[in-house]
């Protein structure tokens, strides 16, 4: 079993499609603690001069986008159409001030305070608020929403961004909890998990429920009540204390987001979850969709109730009236699942969509109808509107850096266990096929790395309207330089890499193998991406036309698979190539380094454990430093290995190009939101 190091990062992105509400991030002012105000909508825009566009239906929006939700249990959903219904359904502790990244107002918490030390964190839950169902919202819920997280954990979870922070920097699950108890007694688990534990940690008992249930029933309990102690709620008091293994300075950003989203422990139980017993939570642990009772289930406190869930059709939400902030303006939400983008444009032409997902190169269609433009303006951190054309219906916000990228991962370690893998072919080095560790050879990942066509990817996806990726951290951060080692096109290069490959492992290069080997076989593989997405089937497009044109033999086939599906086979390390897309959680570049080379896409790709060890030591160095210069210093050093390595093909970082009917109000364009945040939406 793998060993999970260290924290995951960034949000799977469902669609990746730069919708019609779309935006960027880019860093603004230090956050602020202990605010005691309400929550201010954050809407940048004031309504236009009326040109004539009317809703159809002011107090319903219809969003015609494509992709399925994963999940709605905040414990477990870590991509964009699960996430957008959870912020629309549930409430979090604190929440993003308006379109800002990293400052935050009251939310089910009226106040906070920090410790001097940084480490104790103490909230002051809001009175009188309710979940849909009428119960009350209180201090012990959040305690068990917090704990309920932890303990479930898993590898497709987001909740390593919380157990990192309480048990210690490469920290990431429970089951490395229980395995240092277990060796070395139950007392060595109250401060927290140390370098040294961690390093020696066989990964045992990750994503094995079945495993982790033969372990001593009392090593069990006792992780789950040091897990229960960091999170203590007095209800008489209505406060929750939560206490972390050191100072984190990213704790709030990381609450503030969905997965910080407190449930009713009363309705989880009655529903088939975990009742907040230490005797029964491992059979809880690393629960996937196909085994949570409340997958599909919502009962939050926000402004929206999920009212209908209808797989491959459309999710509906109706107005919460009782919402503790007064009702929403809209009633109803409805996201409709329309796959095909001149379907989805044909209804926002009729007024039956307000937005619609739009893939970069459907863009000229949506242009051609803009009649106001929204400029970002970094300085003053808000995007300036003007209306250009008085008889066109949208409007347009451009300009502001991206905080999420599509990449293309290499999967080292291909699963096939019965031989029935068809996305790689025959499994053999036979001219039909790929062999479980193509990827393996560093030749093989340099040599599509080379082949790779930026150019034609930023004008033709993006209308040049991207940079090229030269570091896992976007623009802005430690790690970003102009001068990081990166690829570059070079079709030369990538014949002389496939040349030095020895996919056969005869230790003769493929160029000179008299015996035959990758250049003169050739081979067939799948390079996978989600359907609907016409951005990243541009790029396995792009990258299948460049490796044909180095080598006829050399066959890739471009192939779109449901959301769902895609997700899963990626997860389970079926897919031998794959174009995926995320956005990161907080603004920091451990929020982009240690999912790319730790955990997510790590633990996808099977990247090599000596390569992984190589980075260890860094990024940890790399979390704790807080001058931002020698954590440059740091993260350089990591472009260096990552370069050299070559586990995967950075693309390009996009600015904001989004769209929204001008007879729309009130958006709140925060880039860190999976998706559009419906509270302070209304229509003319």
């Amino acid at each position: 079993m793998r060993k999970l190091f260290a924290l995951l990062s960034l949000l799977v992105i469902a669609s990746m499609a730069l919708s019609a509400c779309g935006g960027g991030a880019a860093p603004t002012a230090a956050p602020a603690t202990g605010a005691t105000e309400a929550p201010a909508t954050g809407a940048t825009e004031a309504p236009a001069a009326d040109a004539g566009f009317k809703s159809k239906d002011p107090t319903t929006f219809v969003d015609a986008s494509f992709g399925e939700p994963d999940s709605f249990d905040p414990a477990y959903d870590y991509e964009t159409q699960g996430g957008e219904v959870l912020i629309n359904v549930y409430d979090r502790l604190i929440q993003l001030e308006g379109e800002k990244t990293d400052a935050y107002l009251p939310g089910l918490a009226e106040s906070w305070e920090i410790s001097e030390d940084g480490k104790t964190y103490t909230f002051k839950i809001r009175s009188g608020v309710k979940f849909h169902d009428g119960a009350d919202f209180t201090a012990s819920d959040v305690a068990y929403s917090f704990a309920r997280g932890l303990l479930q954990g898993g590898g497709d979870s987001p909740q390593f961004l919380m157990f990192e922070p309480v048990f210690g920097v490469g920290s990431a699950d429970v089951s490395q909890l229980v395995e240092v108890a277990e060796v070395n007694g139950v007392e060595a688990i109250a401060d927290g998990l140390s370098e040294e534990e961690l390093a020696g940690i066989e990964g045992k008992y990750q994503d094995d429920v079945e495993a982790l249930g033969a372990v001593d029933p009392a090593i069990l309990v006792a992780a789950c009540e040091r897990i229960k102690s960091a999170f203590v709620a007095d209800d008489a008091a209505g406060t929750v204390t939560m206490t972390l293994s050191e100072p984190w300075g990213p704790w709030l950003a990381t609450i503030s987001q969905q997965w910080g989203s407190p449930l009713d422990s009363d309705w989880v139980a009655a529903n088939g979850g975990w009742d907040g017993s230490c005797d029964t939570w491992q059979k809880f642990y690393a629960m996937t969709p196909e085994n949570n009772p409340i997958n599909y289930l919502a009962n939050g406190t926000g402004p929206f109730k999920l009212e209908k869930y209808a797989p491959g059709e459309e999710t509906v939400f109706v107005r919460n009236d009782e919402y503790w902030q007064g009702p929403a303006k809209l009633e109803r939400v409805i996201f409709k699942n329309v796959a095909e983008f001149g379907t989805r444009f044909a209804m926002l032409q009729a007024g039956d969509a307000d937005t619609i997902d739009v893939n970069t190169d459907d863009r000229a269609q949506m242009d051609a109808l803009v009649g106001e433009t929204c400029n970002w303006n970094e300085a003053a951190g808000q995007y300036d509107c003007e209306v250009n054309d008085e008889a066109q219906p949208l409007r347009v916000t451009l300009g502001r850096p991206g905080v999420s990228r599509t990449d293309i991962f290499f999967i080292f370690d291909i699963s096939n266990p019965d031989g029935s893998n068809n996305y790689i072919g025959s499994g053999k080095l036979d001219g039909n096929g790929i062999p479980t560790d193509f990827f393996n050879d560093i030749h093989i990942r340099k040599a599509f790395n080379y082949c790779f066509d930026w150019d034609a990817y930023v004008n033709d996806v993006f209308k040049g309207e991207a940079l090229q990726a030269k570091a896992l951290v976007v623009p802005g951060m430690p790690g970003w330089s102009e001068d990081a080692p990166y690829y570059q096109n070079d079709m030369a290069k990538c014949e002389e890499e496939f040349k030095l490959a020895d996919v056969d492992k005869d230790g003769i290069a493929a160029g000179e193998d008299p015996e035959g080997d990758i250049w003169t076989t050739g081979f067939r593989f799948s390079a996978t991406y989600n359907q609907g997405n016409t951005t990243r089937q541009t790029v396995a497009e792009i990258l299948a036309a460049q490796i044909g044109s180095i080598n006829e033999l050399f066959l890739i086939e471009t192939r779109g698979l449901p959301w769902p599906a895609f997700l899963r086979s990626f997860r389970a390390q079926e897919l031998p190539l794959t174009i995926s897309g995320w956005t990161e959680d907080i603004h920091d570049p451990h929020n982009w380094y240690v999912p790319y080379l730790m955990t997510t896409f790590a633990v996808r790709q099977n990247l090599p454990d000596d390569f992984q060890a190589s980075i260890i030591p860094l990024l940890n160095e790399g979390v704790r430093e807080t001058d931002p210069a020698k954590r440059d210093v740091l993260y350089q050093q990591v472009n260096q290995l990552v370069y050299d390595f070559a586990p995967n093909i950075l693309l390009a970082t996009s600015t904001s190009h989004g769209f929204t009917p001008r007879y729309t109000h009130g958006w709140v364009r925060n880039p860190l939101f999976p998706g559009t945040y419906f509270y302070p939406i209304y229509k003319d």
